[in-house]
């Protein structure tokens, strides 16, 4: 019921009753005045009884019409008033910050108050859930400007190190200032890589990377891929189950990127002891997407840690160090998948390492999906 036709029935209500009262109180002091067994004394003064009668009534009806219009206009109030009141206090609280306040709104009305209160309840919930992701962005930006800083400064101090030793002649034969020129190199060359990798993921981040997709044999591709890939790392042993004729859409630089990192991360994490990675691929169909799984027997990561791997520069073992890279990989390849259309997600395997899975929507004949 709206505010305007509950006013309106709290007013007709009250006029009803009290048009009721007031006959029914007419009714009595006619039927008095008249009232042939008051008696002689009261027929020889009915005049004048009649009146003081009739002045009363007047009182009556007056008392009880006042009466009755503060009670409509209370009742009336009390519909305005109240959820004005529980408005003003939810207002209050959230200019002081406590986000986490619940506007109730009682009864089971529907009127204009009810629809404000549940608009400010929903105006409320959004704000909040934008605090706290706001909260969230700037906890993992900190955390970000923390590990960026810790992974300059090593190569860093490297540089400054070994570039002294050949300005203090530390490095006085041609043998030695070369050694300290390649590790010299070496450490701008991580350097640079970081920087190329922040820009890479901040373009990701803000869809500001195009794609030139071209229709492609996946199976094809990931083993011309990983026989290359192998081909450059001494003792890898590969498996490969791709399952021929998986069509996707992909831009093969991207997807390049993707795959080799994940091949990568297989050769940097293998146990101390294993003489080279043992890296198996599949390709299967299923439900209209080719899946992909890159596996190793490496060193693995905790349960826990499984769904943080994709973070920025998140360490699943301290013990375990960077083991080279920018630490960005992981999350530059989620951006890239994402931007395919896939998706991307890391099980552990029971007898030891990771499964990267990789799930791509698979093109059909005449190139619809």
């Amino acid at each position: 019921m709206s505010v305007r036709l509950r006013v309106f029935t709290n007013i007709l209500t009250a006029m009803l009753i009290l048009n009721a009262v007031n006959m029914a109180a007419g009714y009595l002091l006619f039927w008095f005045a008249a009232n042939p067994y008051a008696g002689e004394r009261l027929v020889s003064n009915a005049g004048l009884i009649a009146a003081q009668y009739f002045t009363l009534g007047g009182f009556v009806v007056l008392i009880l019409t006042g009466i009755g219009a503060l009670w409509a206009i209370g009742v009336t109030a009390r519909h305005i008033t109240g959820p004005l009141r529980r408005l003003k206090l939810a207002a209050s609280e959230i200019r002081d910050g406590n986000l986490g306040y619940e506007l109730s709104v009682s009864g089971t009305g529907r009127d204009e108050f009810a629809e404000l209160a549940a608009g400010f309840e929903q105006m409320r919930i959004r704000l909040k859930d934008s605090v706290r992701m706001q909260e969230k962005a700037e906890m993992e930006r900190r955390a970000m400007m923390a590990s960026v800083t810790h992974d300059l400064q090593t190569p860093i101090t490297s540089i400054i190190g070994y570039s002294e030793g050949i300005l203090d002649n530390v490095a006085s034969t041609p043998e030695k200032i070369r050694e300290y020129a390649a590790v010299i190199s070496k450490k701008a060359r991580s350097l640079q890589a970081l920087a190329e990798d922040l820009s890479l993921l901040s373009q990701l981040e803000n869809a500001q990377i195009p794609l030139d997709k071209q229709e492609e044999d996946l199976s094809a591709f990931v083993s011309e891929l990983a026989l290359e890939f192998s081909g450059n790392i001494q003792g890898m042993q590969l498996d490969t189950r791709l399952v021929p004729g998986l069509r996707v859409l992909i831009d093969r630089e991207k997807m390049a990127r993707v795959i080799l990192n994940l091949l990568q991360n297989c050769v940097k994490y293998k146990k101390p002891d294993q003489p080279g990675p043992e890296v198996s691929l599949a390709l299967v169909k299923r439900n209209g997407l080719a899946i992909l799984t890159v596996s190793d027997n490496g060193m693995g990561v905790a349960q826990s840690d499984l769904p943080h791997l994709f973070d920025q520069f998140y360490r699943a073992d301290a013990s375990r160090g960077r083991q080279g890279g920018s630490g960005l990989g992981l999350s530059i390849a989620r951006e890239l998948v994402h931007l395919h259309g896939g998706n991307i997600w890391i099980l552990n395997n029971q007898g030891g390492g990771i499964s990267v899975n990789i799930s791509l929507p698979m093109q059909i004949a005449g190139g619809e999906k």
